[in-house]
């Protein structure tokens, strides 16, 4: 009897496209300033520091990290941020929801995690990974931007070029994947010290499991359609 026939896989493969160049020097990256005391903000872990920065292992990659400089022999510290709360939001506890079929996210992800307004103290230089951005360097939105986990390491390896590259940006910016009216950023920990950013005057760190950053959560999820589940 012939073998049964596969079924399909209804996994698309993943997205190929251009690694840096060897030599960094040739990219020409479009800059961007984020004005010192302009906030944005932070989801982060209660466990950790509202302004610490994180180097990631190969076993909990981002788009953008782990990476190791060209000067470096340990990876480098990085820290997330988003231009509103929505954003933040995004791309950290709904980072994973699916487009399609079950949206659940469980109330237990939301313990233990805060949001926070952080501002910097002097203006920041920014590669921009918007449309001009990319083009510049010869990538498309969804190369760099969409492409899933799969990719993550070439994406860190994009981090590395342009964190190599001579004009020392202090990180990167770009419209960010889950929430496209949100802007996203990275900052490098070695151009970036903690002393640059404080948190924004008068503001107040949302516990995301009750109160003010609770209600935040459910309106956020509401709006996409995501169901908080096993909620107090």
């Amino acid at each position: 009897m012939p073998p049964a026939a596969r079924r399909p896989s209804r996994v698309p493969p993943p997205i190929v496209f251009p690694a840096p160049p060897a030599d960094v020097t040739t990219l020409d990256p479009l800059m961007r300033t984020w004005p010192a005391d302009l906030e944005f903000q932070r989801c982060y872990d209660i466990d950790w520091g509202a302004r610490e920065f994180h180097a990631g292992t190969p076993s909990r990659r981002g788009r953008f990290h782990p990476v190791t400089p060209a000067d470096a022999s340990d990876p480098l510290p990085v820290l997330y941020g988003a231009s509103d709360v929505d954003g933040a939001l995004s791309e950290t506890v709904f980072h994973d929801v699916p487009v399609r079929g079950t949206k659940h996210v469980p109330y237990a992800m939301l313990l233990h995690r805060l949001v926070v307004a952080l501002v910097p103290l002097r203006n920041l230089t920014l590669v921009d990974l918007t449309s001009p951005g990319l083009r510049r360097l010869g990538l498309e939105h969804r190369e760099l931007i969409d492409s899933d986990p799969r990719s993550y390491p070439a994406t860190a390896a994009w981090a590395r070029a342009l964190h190599d590259h001579p004009t020392r940006p202090d990180g990167l910016l770009w419209v960010s994947r889950q929430h496209n009216t949100s802007t996203a950023l990275v900052l490098f920990g070695d151009r970036v010290p903690l002393e640059d950013l404080t948190a924004a005057p008068g503001s107040v760190p949302l516990t995301l499991g009750a109160g003010d950053g609770l209600d935040a959560v459910c309106l956020a999820a509401n709006r996409a359609g995501i169901t908080i589940t096993e909620l107090p």
